[in-house]
């Protein structure tokens, strides 16, 4: 099995200094630092296969890390696991709006830590432009860009969040298919645990942004959604 490199992020020693012989036992690589403001330095010095970032950090909050990592050409394609004491619904939410690819609250079991850790690096294995999807998707005045990361109505851009873009790539990679919440939830928010509150959520706001393309995001009663719009 080929080996994963990890950096934990947390700034209390026992946790960090358990944290990592736990998950050296498991097989990983494991590389550590306590403070918010030192990882992306960390992240350059030994670049990981992916981070374990707590929230409550001194220097930098977690959540901010995870903004400066996502909007960084060197470290945006690094996933990220939240792994804090925080475990409402809004904090989760922010979290995944910002980017992170799973979101743990402690306590937690290493096994099982461990466990999400192969998961993410097999959602998110090569991660960037996907060989098997086009460049763009058309329809009329919506356009998607894959390769840009962006998505247009009518030649405006249209601001999404990182969850609503995979949101709606994802129903347009399947459009005229219903996708349950469990599906939507397993393939962009990796978190079979978020409600089915997180994704109505979500599809109520991409609507919303999508403008007079909103409609062609169907609710299925007692299912899920689907892209009814037929792509070029």
């Amino acid at each position: 099995m080929e080996e994963i490199s990890v950096l934990i992020v947390e700034d209390e020693k026992d946790i960090r200094d358990l944290l990592t012989q736990k998950l050296i036992n498991q097989g990983f690589i494991v590389y550590s630092t306590d403070r918010g403001d030192s990882v992306l330095e960390a992240a350059k010095q030994y670049s990981p296969d992916i981070i374990l970032l707590d929230q409550i950090m001194p220097g930098k909050m977690g959540i901010d890390v995870l903004r400066d990592l996502r909007s960084d050409e060197a470290y945006n394609s690094i996933p990220v696991i939240m792994v804090t004491g925080l475990g409402g619904e809004g904090e989760k939410l922010e979290a995944f709006d910002s980017g992170a690819d799973d979101y743990v609250t402690k306590p937690f079991m290493s096994k099982e830590l461990a466990a999400r850790i192969r998961a993410v690096m097999r959602r998110t294995k090569g991660i960037g432009l996907d060989q098997s999807k086009p460049n763009q998707l058309v329809n009329s005045n919506l356009v998607v860009d894959f390769s840009a990361h962006k998505v247009f109505v009518d030649e405006e851009e249209v601001k999404l969040t990182l969850t609503e873009f995979k949101l709606l790539s994802e129903l347009l990679m399947q459009a005229g298919r219903v996708l349950s919440r469990d599906q939507l939830r397993e393939k962009v928010l990796g978190r079979l645990s978020i409600t089915d509150r997180t994704i109505d959520v979500h599809m109520a706001a991409l609507r919303k942004k999508l403008r007079n393309r909103g409609d062609d995001i169907q609710t299925v009663r007692g299912v899920g959604y689907r892209f009814s719009g037929t792509l070029n």
